[in-house]
C-alpha cells in the first residue's frame, strides 16, 4: 500500500511538473508571438516608410531628370542659332575668297606674293578649319537635341517579334557587313512587349558598332543570342572585332567619350544614348571585352515593359 501511495504521488508530481512545463511553454509562446507581432508591425511600418521614401526619391529624380533634359534642349536649341550664323557667314567668306582667288590668278603680276599666298593658301585653310569645327559642333548639338527629345518621348507598349526585328536590322546593314566580310548569326527570340522604336535604336546601334569596329583583314563573326530568365530576357551581341581596353570599358557609355583608334566617324554619343534608352525600358547593359579579341554587349530587359515609364 505504501509503495502504491508513493507511485501515486510520483505520478501526481509528474503530472504537476508536466502541467507547469506546458504552462511555461504556453507563456513563452505567447510572449514570443507578441514579440513577433511587434517585430512584424515594425517591419511593416519600416517597409511602408521605405516605400514612401523610394517613391518620393524616384519622383524627385524623375523631376530632376526632366529638368536636365529640358535644360539640354533649350541650351542646344539656342546654341544652334549663332552656329547657323557662323556657318552662313563662312559660306559668304568662301564665295568672296573664290572671287579674290580668281583675280589673284588672273592678275598674277599685279598681286604681291604674300597677298597671293594669303588668298590662295591661308584663307582656304582657315575656312576649312572653321568648317570642320562648326560641322562637329553642329553634329554634337543635333545629338544632344535628339537625346533630349528621346528622353521626353512617351514610350509605347508594342508587341515585338525580336527575331524578325533583328533580321530587319541585319538587312539594313548588309552592305557594310559585306564590305567588312562579316557574317551575322541571329538566334531565335520570343516576343516581348516594349517600345519598338527604342528597341530598334538600341540594337541597331550595337549591331552597327559591331560591324564598324571589326579588325581589318580578319573575317567578321557577329552573333546575336538570347535567353529568358524569369520575367526578363538577356540578349548578347558578340563579335570578334577590335575589343575594348580595360580602362575604357566603363568610359564607352559616357557622353562624348570614345575608345581606341579614332579612325571611324562618330562623336561618342551612340552608346550613351543606348544606355539611356535601356534604362528607360527598365533594363541594364554592360560589356565584356578583350583588346584584339572582341566584345560582348549584354542587354537585360523585361519581357513586358512596365506601364509607368
Amino acid at each position: 500500500a505504501e509503495a502504491g501511495n508513493r507511485a501515486y504521488l510520483l505520478n501526481v508530481a509528474g503530472l504537476v511538473m508536466a502541467c507547469l512545463l506546458i504552462l511555461g511553454a504556453i507563456v513563452l509562446l505567447v510572449r514570443r508571438a507578441g514579440e513577433l507581432e511587434r517585430a512584424n508591425a515594425d517591419v511593416r511600418e519600416l517597409a511602408t516608410t521605405l516605400e514612401e521614401r523610394v517613391e518620393e526619391r524616384t519622383s524627385d529624380l524623375a523631376a530632376a531628370n526632366e529638368e536636365i533634359q529640358r535644360f539640354a534642349y533649350i541650351v542646344s536649341h539656342d546654341l544652334r542659332s549663332p552656329l547657323v550664323n557662323i556657318m552662313g557667314f563662312t559660306a559668304e567668306l568662301e564665295e568672296a575668297q573664290a572671287v579674290m582667288a580668281d583675280y589673284a590668278r588672273a592678275e598674277e603680276n599685279a598681286v604681291p606674293e604674300e597677298v597671293r599666298s594669303a588668298i590662295l593658301t591661308d584663307m582656304p585653310e582657315a575656312m576649312g578649319f572653321i568648317r570642320a569645327s562648326t560641322g562637329r559642333m553642329d553634329r554634337l548639338i543635333k545629338a544632344i537635341l535628339q537625346i533630349s527629345r528621346e528622353g521626353r518621348r512617351t514610350l509605347t507598349k508594342d508587341t515585338i517579334d525580336l527575331t524578325a526585328m533583328f533580321n530587319e536590322l541585319v538587312d539594313g546593314i548588309s552592305v557594310q557587313a559585306d564590305a567588312a566580310d562579316a557574317q551575322i548569326e541571329i538566334g531565335e527570340f520570343p516576343e516581348v512587349v516594349g517600345d519598338r522604336l527604342a528597341f530598334e535604336q538600341v540594337f541597331g546601334n550595337l549591331l552597327d558598332n559591331a560591324v564598324k569596329y571589326l579588325r581589318r583583314g580578319v573575317p567578321g563573326r557577329i552573333s546575336v543570342s538570347g535567353e529568358e530568365r524569369g520575367k526578363r530576357i538577356v540578349i548578347r551581341i558578340r563579335d570578334n572585332g577590335r575589343g575594348i581596353a580595360e580602362h575604357d570599358r566603363r568610359r564607352v557609355f559616357e557622353l562624348f567619350r570614345r575608345s581606341g583608334d579614332q579612325d571611324k566617324p562618330g562623336e561618342g554619343i551612340g552608346l550613351a544614348h543606348v544606355q539611356a534608352l535601356v534604362r528607360r525600358l527598365g533594363g541594364e547593359i554592360h560589356v565584356e571585352s578583350e583588346l584584339g579579341e572582341g566584345s560582348c554587349f549584354t542587354v537585360t530587359l523585361p519581357l513586358t515593359m512596365a506601364t509607368k515609364t
